[in-house]
Protein backbone atom coordinates (compact mmCIF):
# COMPACT_ATOMS: atom_id res chain seq x y z
CA UNK A 1 0.00 0.00 0.00
CA UNK A 2 1.56 3.48 -1.04
CA UNK A 3 1.97 5.79 1.86
CA UNK A 4 3.01 9.30 2.50
CA UNK A 5 5.32 10.58 5.59
CA UNK A 6 5.80 14.22 5.83
CA UNK A 7 8.64 15.29 7.33
CA UNK A 8 8.00 18.57 7.41
CA UNK A 9 4.85 20.75 6.19
CA UNK A 10 5.90 24.32 6.91
CA UNK A 11 6.25 27.18 4.51
CA UNK A 12 9.84 28.82 3.82
CA UNK A 13 8.72 31.40 7.03
CA UNK A 14 10.64 29.78 9.73
CA UNK A 15 8.21 28.16 12.31
CA UNK A 16 8.79 26.69 15.61
CA UNK A 17 5.90 24.05 14.93
CA UNK A 18 6.24 23.06 11.32
CA UNK A 19 10.06 22.49 9.73
CA UNK A 20 11.17 23.03 6.22
CA UNK A 21 9.31 20.86 2.71
CA UNK A 22 10.07 17.66 2.42
CA UNK A 23 8.24 13.86 2.47
CA UNK A 24 8.99 10.30 1.96
CA UNK A 25 6.99 8.57 -0.77
CA UNK A 26 7.02 4.65 -0.27
CA UNK A 27 5.47 2.22 -2.18
CA UNK A 28 6.45 -1.20 -2.30
CA UNK A 29 9.27 -1.29 0.36
CA UNK A 30 10.79 1.41 -2.42
CA UNK A 31 11.29 5.40 -0.73
CA UNK A 32 11.16 8.25 -2.64
CA UNK A 33 12.37 11.72 -0.70
CA UNK A 34 10.41 14.32 -2.18
CA UNK A 35 12.30 18.05 -1.61
CA UNK A 36 14.84 17.90 1.36
CA UNK A 37 14.18 20.72 3.59
CA UNK A 38 16.07 21.10 6.81
CA UNK A 39 16.21 18.77 9.55
CA UNK A 40 15.22 16.27 7.37
CA UNK A 41 17.71 13.71 8.40
CA UNK A 42 17.06 13.98 11.39
CA UNK A 43 13.78 12.80 10.77
CA UNK A 44 14.78 10.70 8.94
CA UNK A 45 16.98 9.01 11.33
CA UNK A 46 13.92 8.52 13.41
CA UNK A 47 12.37 6.09 10.80
CA UNK A 48 14.71 3.52 11.64
CA UNK A 49 16.62 2.62 8.38
CA UNK A 50 14.97 4.54 6.34
CA UNK A 51 18.07 7.12 5.73
CA UNK A 52 20.38 4.36 4.47
CA UNK A 53 17.43 2.59 2.06
CA UNK A 54 16.15 5.63 0.27
CA UNK A 55 15.87 4.97 -3.26
CA UNK A 56 16.10 8.43 -5.06
CA UNK A 57 15.70 12.49 -3.70
CA UNK A 58 13.33 14.38 -5.67
CA UNK A 59 13.67 18.26 -6.12
CA UNK A 60 11.40 20.35 -7.12
CA UNK A 61 13.55 23.38 -7.12
CA UNK A 62 15.98 25.39 -5.61
CA UNK A 63 14.85 27.48 -2.78
CA UNK A 64 16.22 26.59 0.20
CA UNK A 65 13.49 25.50 2.40
CA UNK A 66 12.85 22.91 -0.15
CA UNK A 67 16.92 21.88 -0.37
CA UNK A 68 18.46 23.43 2.40
CA UNK A 69 19.23 19.54 4.23
CA UNK A 70 20.50 18.16 1.99
CA UNK A 71 24.50 18.20 2.75
CA UNK A 72 23.23 16.99 6.52
CA UNK A 73 21.38 14.35 4.69
CA UNK A 74 24.42 13.32 2.50
CA UNK A 75 27.04 13.25 5.59
CA UNK A 76 24.27 11.59 7.70
CA UNK A 77 24.26 9.33 5.12
CA UNK A 78 27.91 8.51 4.98
CA UNK A 79 28.55 8.75 8.93
CA UNK A 80 26.00 5.83 9.06
CA UNK A 81 27.99 3.85 6.58
CA UNK A 82 25.48 4.01 3.90
CA UNK A 83 26.48 1.42 0.70
CA UNK A 84 23.11 2.18 -1.79
CA UNK A 85 23.75 4.56 -4.57
CA UNK A 86 21.95 7.40 -4.46
CA UNK A 87 20.24 9.25 -7.32
CA UNK A 88 19.32 12.80 -7.01
CA UNK A 89 16.53 14.01 -9.60
CA UNK A 90 16.70 18.34 -9.86
CA UNK A 91 16.71 21.26 -11.91
CA UNK A 92 19.53 21.19 -14.43
CA UNK A 93 21.16 24.77 -13.09
CA UNK A 94 21.13 23.90 -9.51
CA UNK A 95 23.53 20.54 -10.48
CA UNK A 96 26.82 22.38 -10.39
CA UNK A 97 25.97 24.39 -7.36
CA UNK A 98 25.17 21.72 -5.03
CA UNK A 99 28.24 19.70 -6.00
CA UNK A 100 29.98 22.75 -5.48
CA UNK A 101 28.69 23.41 -2.62
CA UNK A 102 29.25 19.77 -1.03
CA UNK A 103 32.94 20.49 -1.60
CA UNK A 104 32.74 23.74 0.64
CA UNK A 105 31.39 21.81 3.28
CA UNK A 106 34.65 19.77 3.27
CA UNK A 107 32.52 16.62 1.80
CA UNK A 108 34.16 14.83 -1.24
CA UNK A 109 31.47 13.18 -3.38
CA UNK A 110 34.05 10.15 -3.86
CA UNK A 111 33.97 10.22 -0.25
CA UNK A 112 30.44 9.38 0.70
CA UNK A 113 31.02 5.90 0.43
CA UNK A 114 28.05 5.21 -1.90
CA UNK A 115 27.89 5.99 -5.73
CA UNK A 116 26.06 9.51 -6.02
CA UNK A 117 24.72 10.34 -9.44
CA UNK A 118 22.40 13.72 -10.44
CA UNK A 119 20.24 13.83 -13.11
CA UNK A 120 18.35 17.08 -14.73
CA UNK A 121 14.86 17.32 -14.72
CA UNK A 122 13.22 17.66 -18.77
CA UNK A 123 10.18 19.02 -18.47
CA UNK A 124 7.45 16.14 -19.29
CA UNK A 125 10.45 13.71 -19.63
CA UNK A 126 9.12 10.73 -18.28
CA UNK A 127 11.87 8.55 -15.46
CA UNK A 128 11.58 5.20 -14.60
CA UNK A 129 12.29 4.53 -11.28
CA UNK A 130 11.60 1.14 -11.10
CA UNK A 131 9.05 -1.55 -11.81
CA UNK A 132 5.70 0.13 -12.41
CA UNK A 133 7.30 3.19 -10.63
CA UNK A 134 7.73 6.19 -12.79
CA UNK A 135 7.76 10.38 -12.58
CA UNK A 136 7.15 12.81 -14.61
CA UNK A 137 7.79 16.30 -14.35
CA UNK A 138 5.93 19.53 -15.13
CA UNK A 139 7.60 23.13 -15.45
CA UNK A 140 6.09 25.69 -13.43
CA UNK A 141 6.93 29.71 -13.16
CA UNK A 142 7.03 29.85 -9.43
CA UNK A 143 10.77 30.66 -9.56
CA UNK A 144 10.85 32.89 -12.50
CA UNK A 145 7.47 34.91 -10.69
CA UNK A 146 9.47 35.34 -7.37
CA UNK A 147 13.25 35.70 -8.02
CA UNK A 148 13.63 37.62 -11.00
CA UNK A 149 11.85 40.83 -9.71
CA UNK A 150 14.17 40.62 -6.71
CA UNK A 151 16.88 43.37 -6.91
CA UNK A 152 20.19 42.47 -7.89
CA UNK A 153 18.48 39.38 -9.54
CA UNK A 154 20.80 37.58 -12.32
CA UNK A 155 18.25 37.84 -15.97
CA UNK A 156 19.40 35.20 -17.67
CA UNK A 157 19.73 32.35 -15.06
CA UNK A 158 17.65 29.52 -15.82
CA UNK A 159 14.53 29.54 -12.78
CA UNK A 160 13.54 26.10 -13.49
CA UNK A 161 11.04 24.49 -10.68
CA UNK A 162 8.72 21.26 -11.03
CA UNK A 163 5.58 19.57 -10.22
CA UNK A 164 6.14 16.26 -9.99
CA UNK A 165 3.47 13.70 -11.08
CA UNK A 166 4.66 10.10 -9.55
CA UNK A 167 2.63 6.66 -11.12
CA UNK A 168 2.56 2.98 -9.54
CA UNK A 169 1.47 -0.45 -10.54
CA UNK A 170 1.18 -2.36 -12.95
CA UNK A 171 -2.60 -0.74 -14.10
CA UNK A 172 -0.98 2.50 -13.27
CA UNK A 173 -3.50 2.77 -10.35
CA UNK A 174 -1.81 4.98 -7.93
CA UNK A 175 -1.19 8.43 -8.87
CA UNK A 176 -0.46 10.39 -6.90
CA UNK A 177 1.04 14.68 -7.30
CA UNK A 178 3.41 16.65 -5.61
CA UNK A 179 2.40 20.50 -6.38
CA UNK A 180 6.19 21.63 -5.39
CA UNK A 181 5.70 25.33 -5.43
CA UNK A 182 3.45 27.44 -7.60
CA UNK A 183 2.89 30.66 -8.98
CA UNK A 184 -1.01 30.21 -9.42
CA UNK A 185 -2.86 27.03 -9.03
CA UNK A 186 -4.01 27.08 -12.73
CA UNK A 187 -0.61 25.95 -13.22
CA UNK A 188 -2.29 22.12 -11.79
CA UNK A 189 -4.80 21.90 -14.48
CA UNK A 190 -3.00 19.94 -16.76
CA UNK A 191 -2.10 17.15 -14.30
CA UNK A 192 -6.01 16.98 -13.29
CA UNK A 193 -7.46 15.62 -16.56
CA UNK A 194 -6.95 12.16 -15.02
CA UNK A 195 -8.20 11.34 -11.68
CA UNK A 196 -5.62 11.31 -9.00
CA UNK A 197 -5.78 8.87 -5.88
CA UNK A 198 -3.66 12.24 -3.63
CA UNK A 199 -2.88 15.70 -4.47
CA UNK A 200 -0.03 17.48 -1.99
CA UNK A 201 -0.57 20.41 -2.71
CA UNK A 202 0.75 24.08 -0.85
CA UNK A 203 -1.31 26.73 -0.14
CA UNK A 204 0.96 29.78 0.20
CA UNK A 205 1.60 31.70 -2.91
CA UNK A 206 -2.43 31.84 -3.46
CA UNK A 207 -5.70 32.01 -1.96
CA UNK A 208 -7.66 29.05 -0.85
CA UNK A 209 -10.50 30.30 -3.11
CA UNK A 210 -8.11 30.13 -5.88
CA UNK A 211 -7.46 26.78 -5.37
CA UNK A 212 -10.51 25.41 -5.06
CA UNK A 213 -11.52 27.23 -8.37
CA UNK A 214 -9.40 25.45 -9.83
CA UNK A 215 -10.33 21.78 -8.24
CA UNK A 216 -13.83 21.76 -7.76
CA UNK A 217 -14.73 19.21 -10.97
CA UNK A 218 -11.37 17.59 -10.34
CA UNK A 219 -11.23 13.90 -9.82
CA UNK A 220 -8.74 13.70 -6.17
CA UNK A 221 -8.77 10.97 -3.59
CA UNK A 222 -7.30 12.75 -1.21
CA UNK A 223 -6.12 16.31 -1.11
CA UNK A 224 -3.02 17.08 1.16
CA UNK A 225 -2.62 20.84 2.06
CA UNK A 226 1.15 21.56 2.92
CA UNK A 227 3.87 24.60 2.86
CA UNK A 228 0.72 26.80 4.31
CA UNK A 229 0.80 30.61 4.55
CA UNK A 230 0.95 32.16 8.07
CA UNK A 231 -2.42 33.25 8.31
CA UNK A 232 -3.73 29.75 7.08
CA UNK A 233 -1.27 27.73 9.50
CA UNK A 234 -2.70 30.19 11.98
CA UNK A 235 -6.35 28.75 11.84
CA UNK A 236 -6.10 25.39 10.22
CA UNK A 237 -9.86 24.40 11.26
CA UNK A 238 -11.18 27.07 9.63
CA UNK A 239 -9.49 26.20 6.43
CA UNK A 240 -9.85 22.62 6.83
CA UNK A 241 -14.28 23.96 7.59
CA UNK A 242 -14.15 25.81 4.36
CA UNK A 243 -12.64 23.50 1.78
CA UNK A 244 -14.76 20.82 2.64
CA UNK A 245 -17.46 23.51 2.16
CA UNK A 246 -16.01 24.53 -1.37
CA UNK A 247 -15.07 20.94 -2.38
CA UNK A 248 -17.60 18.74 -1.73
CA UNK A 249 -16.15 16.19 -4.41
CA UNK A 250 -12.70 15.47 -3.19
CA UNK A 251 -12.88 12.39 -1.23
CA UNK A 252 -10.72 13.74 2.04
CA UNK A 253 -8.88 16.99 2.71
CA UNK A 254 -6.38 16.24 4.88
CA UNK A 255 -3.79 19.35 6.75
CA UNK A 256 -1.07 17.00 7.51
CA UNK A 257 1.43 17.83 10.93
CA UNK A 258 5.24 17.38 10.63
CA UNK A 259 5.61 13.22 11.54
CA UNK A 260 2.18 12.59 10.26
CA UNK A 261 2.07 9.04 8.11
CA UNK A 262 -0.84 8.51 5.58
CA UNK A 263 -1.64 5.50 3.86
CA UNK A 264 -3.64 5.73 0.68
Amino acid sequence: MPSISFLGTGSGLPSAERFFSSAILSVDGRNLLIDAGEPCVHLLRDRGDVLQEIDAILLTHGHVDHVGGLPALLQGAMLLERTKPLTIYLPGEMVSPFRDWIRALYLTEEGLGFPLRWVAWIDQETVILGDDLSVTPYANTHLQSCYRPLPGANLSRSCDSYSLEIYHGAGRNFRAVFSGDLSSPDELKPLLADPLSVLVCELSHFSMSELAQVLKDASVGSLCLVHLSEDLAEDREYLQEKLEELLPKIGDIIIPGDGEHLDF
